[in-house]
């Protein structure tokens, strides 16, 4: 497991420090509450993860890589090692292993099932009395779609009856599909680069992806160091989201061009791409 998270995160460093920063700061600002008496957060996760997936399946070619993460605060009474091995046990995962990263106690556990691998992180908070729990899931969606979805409601449910106020995000990740148009064919094989024409390919995915989900571009951000351009939207029909300004939104996708490969890559967050991949 440890060297395909390696695998995804280079992937993800490869984005631009411009969108690291937007995807922080929209963070630290929080998820938009769910009321829970119209809508269960977990169904909402699962209805959220499927548009996305659909969006992403259309958008691209060959792998699609995902990590699908459950996180939030969970207030405790049970020591530290003894709330790690609770959660873990409830959720299958294996034993917890004590690490300490930057100087915080950090207990992790790990799973695997059918090409979906788990990471569950239990981080005792100042006080002593609450944690700080993210669950991921990461594997390839285009194989393991229904799997994910099984898995994703599963664990929802689970850290919920355990007292965890969990929040949903997902991240994609796949080549552009191929065969846009023919001027597009023409820009992805040239071994230049202009923002322009990174520009000019993600207005195309979203011509051709996007109309059934409503999509209205909030903000968008180039860097061109990173050869990277990236577009959050307001979602109407996605209901998970993040305030930022006067916009609510749903969703992220951002189009880089990989130099090495010569290929151009999309990936697609919601209700944003994190760096925590």
């Amino acid at each position: 497991m440890p060297g395909k998270e390696r695998v995804w995160l280079n992937t993800l460093k490869r984005c631009s420090y411009m969108m690291i920063g937007f995807a922080i700061i929209m963070v630290i600002i929080g998820f938009s509450a769910l009321d829970g008496n119209k809508m269960n957060k977990v169904d909402t996760a699962d209805k959220q993860w499927k548009s996305v997936l659909a969006l992403a399946e259309r958008s691209t070619d060959g792998a699609l890589r995902a990590t699908v993460k459950w996180q939030g605060t969970w207030n405790s009474l049970l020591e530290p090692s003894e709330a790690a091995y609770a959660l873990a046990s409830r959720l299958g995962l294996s034993t917890p292993i004590e690490n300490e990263v930057q100087g915080h106690r950090v207990y992790n556990a790990l799973g695997s099932n059918g090409g979906v691998y788990s990471k569950l992180s239990v981080m005792p908070e100042e006080g002593g009395t609450s944690y700080y729990v993210i669950l991921l899931m990461d594997g390839d969606a285009r194989v393991n779609a229904d799997l994910f979805s099984e898995l994703q409601t599963t664990y929802g449910h689970s850290l919920q009856d355990e007292g965890v106020d969990v929040n949903w995000n997902a991240a994609l990740q796949g080549s552009v599909v191929s065969g846009l148009s023919k001027e597009l064919e023409m820009v992805a094989q040239s071994p230049e680069y202009s923002s322009a024409s990174i520009q000019k390919l993600l207005n195309k995915i979203e011509e051709q992806t996007g109309p059934e989900l409503g999509l209205h571009s909030a903000e968008e951000y180039v860097d061109e160091e990173s050869q990277t351009i990236s577009r959050s939207y307001e979602v109407g029909g996605l209901p998970i989201s993040v305030q930022s300004g006067d916009h609510e939104i749903a969703l992220q996708m951002a189009v880089h061009y990989n130099e090495e490969t010569g290929g151009r890559e999309i990936s697609i967050g919601s209700p944003l791409l994190t760096v925590e991949y």
